[in-house]
């Protein structure tokens, strides 16, 4: 329902608590309207402001898909694929990082939440005519070798049978998760 809202959901409650505070301060001198505005506006004003604490951006896109990769992503694209998309690309709250919980389960995490690996980035493009989901994390307390490690005791069940899971590591600590969908060759099997 929030998902197509021009501005972040924690600016609105933010900004509808201050306008019900003043508000409340502006009738200051009508009991019911001051208590109305007062006891409304700021447990708005203090929720906005703790929405605001807790915020994750959506993460940029590093360049516009093609028509082509848009057509492919229509005809192509998994479940998985279009959620983690569509996750990522619209402001979250209550997580450290963006995909929290999928990196925990792969074991990509330090000693501490702080270690978890930063999603900094992602693209869509075409591999070999399929349609690929290319996410790109900030990893510099997950090693390489310890995302070789997860990718082959978990990534590949873990994102489905559609889908496969490609590592790359342009340079340190970048390392790049390809998601390739691989949903039109199951359809042809069948």
């Amino acid at each position: 329902m929030f998902e197509k809202l021009p501005v972040p959901l924690s600016m609105i409650v933010l900004l509808a608590g201050l306008a019900t505070t003043i508000w409340g301060f502006i009738n200051y001198n009508n009991p019911q309207l001051n208590l109305a505005g007062l006891t409304t506006g700021i447990p708005l004003l203090l929720g906005g402001l703790v929405m605001k604490l807790v915020e994750l951006k959506p993460v940029p896109s590093l360049e516009a898909p093609s028509e082509e990769v848009l057509q492919a992503r229509s005809q192509q694209a998994t479940t998985i694929q279009t959620q983690i998309r569509t996750d990522i690309s619209r402001y979250s709250y209550g997580a450290n990082v963006h995909m929290q919980n999928a990196l925990e389960f792969l074991k990509l995490k330090g000693a501490t939440d702080a270690d978890l690996p930063q999603l900094v980035g992602y693209r869509e493009e075409l591999r070999q005519g399929y349609y690929t989901l290319l996410l790109r994390f900030q990893s510099p307390n997950v090693t390489f070798e310890r995302w070789q490690e997860s990718l082959n005791k978990k990534q590949t069940g873990f994102f489905g049978r559609d889908v496969e899971v490609q590592l790359s590591q342009p340079k340190e600590p970048i390392v790049e998760l390809a998601l390739i969908s691989r949903a039109q060759e199951e359809i042809n099997k069948s």
